[in-house]
């Protein structure tokens, strides 16, 4: 592949401010006048013979560090262009209150992709600044120039820096009080020149995706949101199917799903990228008109010639929303996509991308599956291989089987053909006789079954059980056992589940406090109260302190701030310490979580400052990628292909170059797998709590993900190590959040969660 490529040269000084500002800069009243204020004076930036006019290495070591205080603030107004788009990626990433003033200079550059990297970063850091934030993207908004030349076709990397892209999604965001009005202002009237084409001004698609981010942070969105949103959708002579990014997002309630219904309708006739998101929007609405919406979505997943595979499941999850109408769509499509059992190229196929159709469509079955399905899931709870088959191919039948077999036992956990549907010590067969387990009370010999579960062999399975105390109080004191037996595993991801039900219900976790016991043995002692004090179990308390003493890798970012979070619920005697401890630590998510941990404990503790200079910059600056690199995986699926790009993520795509090379992702599993979303690989554990050991800052960037991108997994800002994820469709809700590191090649749609990764090379 060519490498990304910048700008040959810069553009001109933006043209005079438009003099029709529209109802943007009316509906908002915006202070201050016009102006086409600039902090770099016109230059020839791309120009290879202007030599560079500033330390890469200086700040490249400022933003991995996240100092905005060593980013030197005299690059802002450098005359060379490439010294300003670097400052303000830097101040992007690191995002933090002392990157404000610089992105404000930034924001009123001339060159497109520094605004654009500033708008981006304002976005990321407006957090308790939203309202002046909004307001200062509006301004640039309205001032920018109203021509850009649009990019070739599968253009990438600079190019993609849209300005006005990255001001949109960036208002979206920061989900402040006026963002909503922002956009539809820009949707409805685009800064326009009279008399041209409104549509031409390039802020429609902008306006959608900044719409979809805002509704993705606030679940709905107004009235006038929701019209502008269909309006554009429903355009007949130019349908915007971008906006189904927003529909397919924000609740669209009685009022609206009709339509909403309408326009997704129409959508699904026209095959592309966001058809996912219209087919999503669909099934947002039925939730509110099932009958209506259910046999459309049934149409979807039955229709292999029309939609893909992503497509299919994406509806399949809707049908699994909308109640006993999906169901019985679900029993309808079930029996379609069931193969003949004396078919072997029929059940061939499910060794390709047809299984996760098939497994997510038995995956929204109910508790009480349907009559008119239980014939076709007798045929695929027997299903047989035609031959002796691959260890992938017959985990996908054991998978099928078991799915199958657990709808037709409906709640009874020992019943003989959910026995049978694979050996008994197998995941397929505990994670299908678990979920059965759980569907009725944990008593008696359900108590027994479950304690066992939790003590399963499969990592998975026992996490699954931990995870279920939540919804079964009636487990009552065998809770504490189950929960303290988690804690003491060496299990990172197991740990981090018991410690976050500790977190999320301390009461789990508690009995009668040894006051009480002695006075119920007092003859003397007075009567018990209806409320008798409780104390946390001494298992748990002795548990809790051998989890929090050992010494977790420093990417175990979920069990660090499990741990922390549950010892200050329980009120652990370590939580002060521990909690006190983490508010120094460099990462900001787990800063975060200890300063509310902190304020739960009553420490008078208004924010968790970042360590100072000894945070050490990542190994790999000063010898990053020079260009994009080959990975070739061989998996149960056959070969899968990654090119990482270096660009935009220099550091990212060299430390996973290295640990391809290092032999690290030999025999990982893919613990993750969405149809029509992601498939997710890197953990030697394969729960996807684990990773390398070693932690990674973020390299986010304001591009797009789109299907086959290759993305960085994280569990909040900055905590990546080894985790990566590859994309099945258009995801505009990952854009920006993830650091994007190349691209992949090669079937990854029939990818299934179990699979292996047998080897790993590095094609130079």
């Amino acid at each position: 592949m060519t490498p990304r490529t910048r700008d040959a040269a810069r553009p001109g000084a933006s043209a005079a401010c438009p003099t029709r500002l529209t109802a943007l800069a009316l509906a908002l009243a915006l202070a201050g006048a016009c102006s086409r204020s600039s902090s770099a004076p016109a230059d020839a930036g791309g120009d290879a013979a202007v030599a560079a006019s500033f330390d890469e290495g200086a700040i490249a070591r400022a933003e991995d560090t996240r100092r905005a205080k060593d980013v030197p603030p005299e690059v802002r107004t450098s005359h060379d262009a490439a010294a300003r788009r670097r400052s303000a990626r830097a101040l992007a990433r690191i995002a933090d209150a002392e990157s404000v003033d610089g992105l404000s200079a930034h924001l009123a550059d001339d060159d497109p992709e520094t605004v654009a990297w500033a708008a981006y970063g304002l976005g990321y850091a407006c957090k308790g600044r939203e309202d002046a934030t909004v307001r200062s993207l509006s301004a640039r908004a309205v001032s920018l120039p109203v021509a850009r030349a649009a990019p070739p076709a599968g253009a990438r990397g600079a190019l993609e820096l849209d300005p006005r892209a990255a001001i949109a999604r960036a208002i979206g965001r920061c989900a402040g009080p006026l963002s909503e009005q922002v956009l539809i202002a820009l949707l409805r009237a685009p800064l326009a020149p009279a008399g041209e084409a409104a549509k031409s001004s390039g802020w429609i698609d902008p306006s959608l995706l900044g719409l979809g981010d805002l509704a993705t942070r606030r679940k709905q969105l107004g009235a006038d949101a929701m019209t502008a949103l269909l309006d554009a959708a429903g355009d007949r002579a130019a349908p915007r199917d971008l906006a189904f990014y927003a529909l397919g997002r924000a609740e669209p309630g009685d009022a609206f799903s009709p339509r909403v219904a309408e326009v997704a309708r129409r959508a699904l006739e026209r095959p592309g990228p966001a058809r996912i998101h219209a087919i999503r929007a669909l099934g947002r609405a039925g939730t509110a008109i099932p009958k209506e919406v259910a046999p459309d979505l049934a149409g979807v997943v039955t229709d292999a010639k029309g939609f893909d595979e992503g497509e299919r499941a994406e509806a399949a999850r809707a049908l699994g929303t909308l109640g006993d109408a999906g169901q019985a769509a679900i029993a309808g499509a079930v029996s379609e996509l069931t193969p003949d059992a004396k078919d072997p190229i029929a059940i061939a196929s499910l060794a390709g991308a047809p299984f996760n159709v098939l497994y997510t469509l038995l995956g929204q079955l109910g508790e009480e599956a349907p009559k008119r399905a239980e014939a076709s899931l007798g045929v695929l709870a027997s299903l047989k291989p035609p031959a002796e088959p691959k260890p992938g191919f017959a985990r996908r039948l054991a998978e099928i089987r078991c799915s199958a077999a657990l709808a037709l036992a409906r709640g009874a956990y020992d019943a003989d053909i959910l026995r049978k549907c694979d050996a008994e010590s197998s995941e397929a067969s505990q994670r299908a006789r678990l979920t059965s387990l759980l569907r009725r009370p944990l008593t008696r010999d359900r108590l027994t079954a479950f304690r066992a579960f939790a003590k399963s062999d499969h990592l998975r399975v026992r996490e699954d059980a931990v995870d279920a105390l939540a919804s079964h109080p009636e487990v009552g004191d065998a809770a504490a056992g189950l929960i303290a037996d988690a804690l003491t595993s060496k299990r990172a991801g197991l740990v981090a589940t018991a410690a976050e039900m500790l977190h999320a219900h301390p009461e789990r976790a508690m009995v009668l406090a040894e006051s009480e016991r002695r006075a119920a043995l007092d003859p003397k002692a007075p009567p018990p109260t209806s409320t008798p004090a409780q104390e946390l179990a001494p298992a748990v308390a002795k548990a809790l302190s051998a989890a929090i003493a050992e010494p977790w890798p420093e990417d175990r970012f979920e069990t660090r701030i499990a741990l922390v979070e549950a010892a200050a619920s329980v009120r652990h005697p370590q939580a002060k310490e521990i909690a006190t401890l983490a508010c120094g630590d460099p990462n900001p998510v787990l800063r975060e979580r200890a300063q509310k941990a902190l304020r739960t404990l009553g420490a008078p503790v208004t924010a968790c400052e970042a360590p100072g200079r000894d945070v050490k910059p990542a190994a790999e600056l000063g010898a990053t990628l020079a260009k994009p690199t080959k990975v070739v995986f061989t998996t149960d699926s056959g070969e899968l292909t990654l090119v990482l790009e270096p660009e935009l993520s220099p550091v990212t795509a060299t430390r996973l170059t290295s640990l391809v090379r290092s032999g690290f992702y030999k025999g990982v599993v893919v613990h993750r797998v969405v149809p029509g979303f992601v498939v997710q690989l890197g953990d030697p554990e394969g729960d996807g709590f684990g990773g390398s050991g070693t932690s990674l800052r973020c390299e986010t960037s304001p591009v797009a993900f789109d299907r086959l991108d290759v993305g960085m997994a994280l569990a909040g800002r900055d905590t990546g190590s080894s985790q990566l994820f590859v994309t099945l469709s258009r995801v505009p809700h990952l854009d920006g959040e993830y650091a994007r590191v190349g691209r992949a090649e090669g079937d990854w749609a029939s990818v299934a969660q179990g699979d292996v990764v047998t080897d790993a090379r590095v094609f130079e």
